[in-house]
C-alpha cells in the first residue's frame, strides 16, 4: 500500500503499528482483571482478595502460579513418571523367559504388533501436539492465531494430555497383559488346533481389538472442549490438502501437509492392522510365514501396490501444494520446495528397484536437501541465530524508491523467541533425525532380515520422525509468526497471548513478540 498509494497511506497512518501495539498492551491487563475488580485502584491480587476471590495462584520457588495449572503440572509429572516405569515393567517382562520355550514363537507374538504401533503412533502425536501448544504457550508463540483457529476455541494443552494419558494408561495396560498372557499361557487356549501351534488362541486377538475400540471411542468421543465442528475442521483441511491444486493453500493447509508426510510410515501400519484384524484366528502356519518375511499378514498386492502408495502420496499432496503455491504467488522459492518434495519421492520409487547404490545417492540428496531447506528456509535460521547477537543487531535504514513522500523506516532482524543454545540442539537433532528419516520410506527388509529388529526399527523411526516434526513444528510457527516468512497474512504484527504463560514470558523477556511483530505491515506475498 505504501508503495502505490502513499498519500493515503501517510494521511491514514497505516503505516502506524503503535495503536496495535497500545489495544495489545490494553488487553493483556484487562484479561488478568475480574469484571468485579474493574474499579478498585489496588494490584489484581489485592483486589481478588478484597472480594473474596481469594488467590489467584499458589507460590512455587518464591513465584506466584496459578493453581489449577500448578496441579496439572503435578499430576502430568506423576503420569509420566509412572508411564516410564510401566514401560521399563514391559521391557523387563519381555526380557524373562517365557513358558514351554518350544512351543514359543517370536513371529506369532509379533504378528499384532501393527495394531498396538498404529495406536502407539496416535497416543504419541497427541503428546506431541500438547508439547507443541505448551512451548507455544510459553514462549509466546501465538499458534492459534497463526494457524487460524476459531477464537471460540478452549483447546489447550491439558486437553490433549489428559486424553493422551487415558488411552496411554490403556495400551500399557493391555499390552502388559498380552505379554504375560502369550508367554506364560495365563488363560486357556481356544481353538489351538486350529492355529500355528499349541500356544496358538483366538483369544489374542481380542488384545488389540479391545485397544482399538477404547482408542476410536476415545478420540470420537463428544467433548465440551474439543467440539466436533473443530474434528470436522482439521478433516476439512486434510481434504484440502490432497486436493491442493483446486484451493488455494493457507497456512494450516501447508502444516497439514507436512505433517502428513511425517506419518507416512505410521499409516503403513494401517492395512497391516487391517489384514490381521481380518486374518484367521488363531494364525496359522501360513500366516506366520508370511509375518517373517513381509513383516505384516498382507498379500503381495498390497505389499507392491498400497504401502507405496500411502508412503509417496504425502509428497506427492504437498508437491501439489507448492505448484498451487507458485501458480498463486509466482516465487520461485516454491519451485524449489517442489523439488525437496520429489526427491522424496524418488526415494519411494527407487527403494522398490533393489539398487542400492542408487538408493544410497537418493536419500543422500533427499536428507541434506530436507535439511538445509528445514534449518534456512522453514525456520530462517542464519549466522545471526547460531553466533550473532538479537539485542546487538544493527538498525539498517531503508528507503522506499517508489513512494519519496514517506518518512524512512528503520527496520531490524526479527526478535526471536528462543536461546541460541536452542537453535543449535534443534538443527542437531534435525540433522539425525532426517537421515533416519529416509529408512521409513523404504521396505523394512532392505535394513535387516531379523524379524525382531525390524518391528523395533519401524517402531523406533517412526517415533523419531514424529517427535521431530513437532520440534520442527514449533520453530516453524515461530518463524512465520515474526517474519511472515511464506506471506500467509496481510499484516506482520500478531497479539501476544494472552494467558499467564505469555504475561510471564513477556515479564521475563522471552516474550518479546508483540515489540518485534509490530515492525512492519507489508505484504510479503503477492495476490
Amino acid at each position: 500500500l505504501g508503495e502505490v498509494f502513499p498519500r493515503l497511506v501517510k494521511a491514514t497512518k497505516l503505516a502506524d503499528m503503535s495503536k496495535l501495539d497500545s489495544l495489545n498492551a490494553d488487553l493483556e491487563k484487562l484479561s488478568q482483571k475480574s469484571s468485579k475488580t474493574e474499579d478498585i485502584d489496588v494490584s489484581p491480587e489485592v483486589a481478588r482478595l478484597i472480594v473474596g476471590l481469594g488467590r489467584s495462584g499458589v507460590a512455587v520457588g518464591g513465584v506466584t502460579v496459578n493453581s489449577a495449572s500448578h496441579r496439572s503440572e503435578l499430576v502430568l509429572s506423576f503420569f509420566l513418571g509412572s508411564s516410564v516405569a510401566l514401560f521399563l515393567a514391559i521391557g523387563v517382562l519381555l526380557a524373562l523367559p517365557e513358558k514351554s520355550p518350544k512351543t514359543f514363537s517370536e513371529a506369532y507374538f509379533l504378528t499384532p504388533i501393527p495394531v498396538f504401533r498404529v495406536v502407539f503412533s496416535f497416543l504419541l502425536i497427541l503428546w506431541c501436539m500438547g508439547a507443541v501448544a505448551r512451548t507455544c504457550d510459553k514462549w509466546d508463540i501465538n499458534h492459534m492465531f497463526i494457524l487460524n483457529v476459531d477464537p471460540r476455541c478452549r483447546v489447550n494443552p491439558n486437553f490433549f494430555f489428559a486424553r493422551a494419558s487415558a488411552l496411554t494408561t490403556s495400551w500399557i495396560l493391555i499390552f502388559g497383559m498380552y505379554v504375560v498372557d502369550y508367554k506364560w499361557r495365563v488363560l486357556p487356549t481356544v481353538w489351538s488346533h486350529a492355529g500355528y501351534n499349541k500356544r496358538a488362541s483366538l483369544h489374542f486377538v481380542f488384545y488389540p481389538v479391545l485397544l482399538l475400540l477404547l482408542t476410536i471411542v476415545g478420540m470420537v468421543s463428544p467433548s465440551t472442549i474439543c467440539r466436533n465442528r473443530y474434528k470436522v475442521a482439521t478433516l476439512a483441511s486434510v481434504k484440502r490438502t490432497a486436493l491442493a491444486p483446486l484451493y488455494p493453500v493457507d497456512f494450516a493447509d501447508n502444516m497439514v501437509g507436512d505433517v502428513l508426510t511425517s506419518i507416512a510410515k505410521p499409516m503403513q501400519d494401517v492395512p497391516a492392522a487391517v489384514c490381521y484384524l481380518l486374518s484367521h484366528h488363531p494364525q496359522e502356519e501360513a500366516l506366520v510365514e508370511q509375518f517373517l518375511q513381509y513383516g505384516d499378514t498382507c498379500s503381495a498386492t498390497t505389499h507392491g501396490l498400497v504401502l507405496p502408495l500411502i508412503a509417496g502420496l504425502p509428497f506427492f499432496f504437498r508437491a501439489l501444494q507448492c505448484i498451487r503455491r507458485y501458480r498463486d504467488t509466482r516465487e520461485s522459492r516454491h519451485l524449489w520446495n517442489l523439488g525437496k518434495y520429489l526427491c522424496s519421492l524418488l526415494v519411494v520409487v527407487v527403494s522398490r528397484l533393489n539398487d542400492v547404490q542408487a538408493l544410497v545417492l537418493v536419500s543422500t540428496v533427499a536428507t541434506v536437501y530436507a535439511f538445509v531447506w528445514d534449518v534456512f528456509l522453514d525456520w530462517g535460521l542464519g549466522l545471526r541465530e547460531f553466533w550473532g547477537s538479537y539485542e546487538d543487531a544493527p538498525l539498517q535504514e531503508t528507503k522506499a524508491e517508489e513512494s519519496p513522500k514517506l518518512p524512512p523506516s528503520k527496520t531490524s532482524h526479527p526478535t526471536r523467541h528462543f536461546p541460541k543454545r536452542v537453535y543449535w540442539m534443534c538443527s542437531l537433532i534435525d540433522l539425525f533425525s532426517r537421515s533416519t528419516w529416509v529408512f521409513t520410506l523404504m521396505p523394512t527388509s532392505v535394513v535387516t532380515g531379523n524379524i525382531v529388529w525390524r518391528v523395533v526399527f519401524v517402531s523406533v523411526m517412526s517415533s523419531i520422525e514424529i517427535v521431530r516434526r513437532s520440534m520442527w513444528a514449533v520453530l516453524r510457527m515461530e518463524y512465520e509468526q515474526i517474519s511472515n516468512a511464506s506471506g500467509f497474512r496481510a499484516l506482520l504484527w500478531v497479539p501476544s497471548k494472552l494467558n499467564n504463560a505469555a504475561a510471564a514470558g513477556t515479564a521475563n523477556g522471552s516474550g518479546s513478540g508483540a515489540a518485534a511483530n509490530g515492525a512492519a505491515v507489508e505484504r510479503k506475498s503477492s495476490k
